[in-house]
């Protein structure tokens, strides 16, 4: 009440009650008295009606008082609780706001049924109470999957709307997404301040009480989950939230399938299977099941897994070539594709069965026990191999080292050119390309290079004595071409081989060395170097656009091995050839390895593209020369989804594979017309080889919903339709069930304004009173006194 008053049109209200009083003064003392003999007798008869008078002219003034009060307080617009209001209306009304949490963690069994099926009954529960009671209820519903498209929005909630919305309710199901408490409730909070005239707010919000809900984004105190309720719970009549959680959830995840290195025909690839145990208690004996597309399942056991810990197993898979013979013509341009690039479904569980009943407790959360990975696999890795110094003597040939890697189970398919081949040979057919003892290209050659490894091309350099700097830093070290990630100084060392060095080992290692370093990092730091190039590198590049993984153990700790990375594309450099000549290395036990993994990492593994989490984005380039711009994707119901390729930032532009249309033209055109092909070769600006940071030709289907394997068509402009798999996981954050602890639901985490409680209490709980706006009920009084107050006015006029 007191508010009322402090409100600024009140007090202006209360000097405007005196405006009525001081006309009427204001108006006596307007009139100059005037004696007259006839005033005696008008007196006598004035003395008769005086009283009556005084009395019509007190009851106007006081009329035209109130209307300037009435007026004030309806500019006031002052609120009476619901429980005065509701005695001179008819019901109360209240508007119900609940907030559903359908993330995956809700489908962990409560009592031997999903919580999500606790939740839907006791809404369903609360629905038929308020239905049947006499306050008048509206409805708004809201999913943390999707907080800003409600559900139910201000719907009325009685006994004959009461089945529509119980189907409502009962339609919702899990989504797969991770909940963001933070965005659901700032969308929940809202819908509260968007006041609705006469009608308090009551809301709900069902919840399994995560620690990782609730305490994700603790820290900024203005979107903190536990703040925005509080807030939310003093806006509103009544503000509970219902704990459907299980307060000894278990569980153990898949939380990854991986493969070691890249996937190639007719080569054992090791998957890696992480299992991890969620709960508080160890698991015994956890059986994994591994099956790729149709085929038989294996299993492997894990003896145990402490709480909180994650263990491997390894299944070795080897994919068999499906591609046809050399003999046959390809007529048929998809059996081309397919024959050089397959996918396959892979699946890795955990098998419940072998579980028992003391087992499946361990394991509550049955949907993320699995895990699923789209397995691109190549045909092999297409290696050019350029010999700057090719020799009769295997030994002496600069690319002997690297041709004998060509054995079954690496996948590599080498083709040897000499540097005059290289110049019209067209680069989209292979993956890496090695220039062993070469010093120079035409210009065109080293732009169509350039052009090559910023669209993903590996290039490795291995000079020799065959090499002259001054060239090689004119074709491969200049402002134009910037290939190479360091120029060529002199040739150091001793060619006698009196005296050596050998590799410095770096306790960081690059990728390629890794596998050497962690089993045997001596047998490479006591490889023999007599000779090698001393390089100039730019000091200010390193650790941005250039690493150095490998230095000599000289006086001068000269680099040598060297990396440059070019669009999406990578340039590696060596200060030793690929023979014998200098050094010890290509008979050293550590050289396949490195240069099989070096390889491995050049061409790179697009299987990270293809396997993605709830939520994310799949994308795709669509070079337009080769495919129509209208894209497909077949959900994992088999629900088609359409989109048209447009410019995209950030999107990894490819070039040509080989299997692809474009590289088998490319392949023809060579064998037709060398120049020809060399047209063919993509050729632009540095301008336009930034990589990713480029707008590129492509599509994105973006918030990806469910989980699955999903397929995406691009049809070439020949009508052939070239597919690709992709795998959208779960989010393991879902996997973790840990429950807020007791002791911060003591420490003032919620207000004492927001009500916990399990869905069985919920049913006796109540709201009554709340405030209710007034000023439409003053309007019509004030209305009603100014009619009034001018109809008397003319009625006692009329009689005076």
């Amino acid at each position: 009440m007191l508010s009322w008053f402090l409100n600024p049109w009140m007090l202006l209200g209360g000097l405007a009650i005196a405006s009525p009083i001081l006309i009427h003064l204001l108006n006596k003392r307007r009139f100059k008295i005037v004696e007259w003999a006839a005033m005696d007798f008008l007196f006598q008869a004035d003395k008769k009606n005086r009283r009556r008078v005084e009395l019509e002219n007190f009851i106007l003034l006081a009329l035209r008082c109130l209307a300037m009060l009435l007026l004030a307080f309806m500019l006031a617009r002052p609120f009476l609780p619901s429980s005065i209001i509701s005695l001179v209306q008819q019901a109360q009304k209240y508007e119900r706001v609940i907030m559903i949490d359908d993330s995956l963690s809700l489908r962990v069994l409560n009592q031997n049924a999903p919580a999500i099926e606790t939740i839907k009954s006791s809404v369903n529960d609360l629905l038929g109470k308020l239905a049947s009671e006499k306050t008048e209820n509206w409805l708004t519903v809201i999913l943390t999957s999707r907080p800003d498209q409600p559900l139910l929005a201000n719907e009325p909630l009685t006994q004959n709307t009461l089945p529509t919305l119980t189907q409502t309710i009962n339609s919702i199901d899990n989504a797969d997404k991770v909940a963001d408490y933070s965005v659901a409730l700032s969308e929940l909070n809202r819908i509260v301040l968007g006041k609705q005239e006469n009608m308090g707010r009551v809301v709900y919000l069902y919840s399994d009480m995560r620690e990782r809900d609730w305490m994700e984004n603790k820290e900024n105190v203005e979107s903190a989950p536990n703040e925005l309720m509080n807030k939310i719970a003093e806006e509103t009549l009544g503000c509970f939230l219902i704990d459907v959680g299980n307060p000894d959830d278990q569980n153990l995840a898949v939380v990854s399938v991986r493969p070691d290195g890249l996937l190639l025909t007719n080569k054992s690839i090791r998957f890696n299977v992480s299992v991890a145990n969620f709960g508080s208690q160890a698991a015994q004996d956890v059986k994994v099941l591994f099956q790729i597309d149709e085929g038989q399942p294996r299993y492997e056991t894990l003896e145990s897994i402490a709480p909180g810990q994650t263990q491997e197993v390894t299944f070795l898979h080897q994919f068999k070539s499906e591609k046809a013979n050399d003999d046959d013509d390809f007529e048929n341009e998809s059996k081309k594709l397919e024959s050089l690039t397959q996918f396959h479904k892979v699946r890795a569980e955990i098998d419940r069965q072998s579980l028992g009943e003391t087992g499946l407790i361990l394991d509550q959360l049955q949907e993320d026990s699995s895990s699923l990975f789209a397995a691109k696999v190549s045909d092999g890795i297409s290696v050019l191999l350029v010999d700057g110094d090719p020799s009769a003597a295997r030994e002496r040939s600069e690319t002997h080292y690297l041709k004998s890697l060509q054995v079954p189970g690496t996948g590599l398919k080498m083709t040897t050119v000499t540097v005059s081949e290289f110049e019209t040979i067209p680069l989209g057919t292979f993956e890496v390309v090695f220039l062993c003892n070469v010093d120079e290209a035409s210009a065109d050659r080293v732009k169509t290079l350039r052009q090559w490894v910023a669209d993903g091309g590996g290039l490795v350099f291995m000079p020799g004595n065959r090499v002259r700097a001054a060239n090689f830093n004119s074709s491969f070290y200049n402002d134009a071409s910037q290939l190479a990630p360091f120029s060529l100084n002199s040739i150091s060392g001793s060619p006698a081989m009196n005296q050596w060095v050998n590799f410095d080992v770096s306790p960081q290692s690059h990728p390629a060395l890794q596998v050497v370093i962690d089993s045997d990092a001596s047998s490479l730091s006591n490889v023999d170097i007599f000779s090698w190039w001393s390089v100039g590198i730019a000091t200010e590049e390193i650790g941005k656009t250039i690493a150095v993984p490998l230095r000599l153990t000289d006086e001068n700790n000269s680099p040598a091995m060297a990396e440059r990375t070019i669009g999406d594309g990578r340039v590696v450099a060596f200060a030793i050839p690929g023979d014998g000549d200098w050094s010890m290395w290509p008979s050293s036990p550590t050289y396949v390895p490195i240069v099989i993994d070096l390889i491995d990492y050049l061409v790179g593994s697009e299987n990270s593209d293809s396997n993605l989490a709830i939520g994310g984005a799949i994308q795709l380039p669509v070079d337009l020369a080769m495919f129509q711009n209208r894209v497909s994707l077949r959900d994992p119901k088999n629900e088609k989804i359409e989109a048209v390729a447009r410019p995209i930032k950030g999107i990894k532009k490819k070039r040509d594979k080989p299997g692809t249309a474009e590289a088998e033209k490319n392949t023809a055109a060579v064998k037709e017309e060398p120049q020809a092909a060399e047209d063919a070769e993509p050729k632009s600006d540095s301008a336009e080889e930034a990589g990713e940071s480029d707008l590129s030709q492509g599509v994105e289907f973006s918030d990806i919903q469910r989980r699955g394997f999903y397929s995406v068509e691009r049809k070439l402009h020949g009508g052939t339709v070239d597919s690709s798999l992709f795998a959208v996981n779960y989010d393991t954050r879902e996997s973790k069930l840990t429950r807020l602890a007791a002791s911060t639901l003591d420490s003032n985490f919620f207000s004492d304004k927001v009500t916990r409680l399990s869905p069985n209490q919920l049913a006796g709980k109540t709201v009554s009173g709340g405030n209710s706006e007034v000023w439409p009920q003053i309007l019509l009084v004030l209305f009603g006194i100014l009619i009034a107050e001018q109809f008397l006015g003319w009625w006692w006029g009329r009689k005076r």
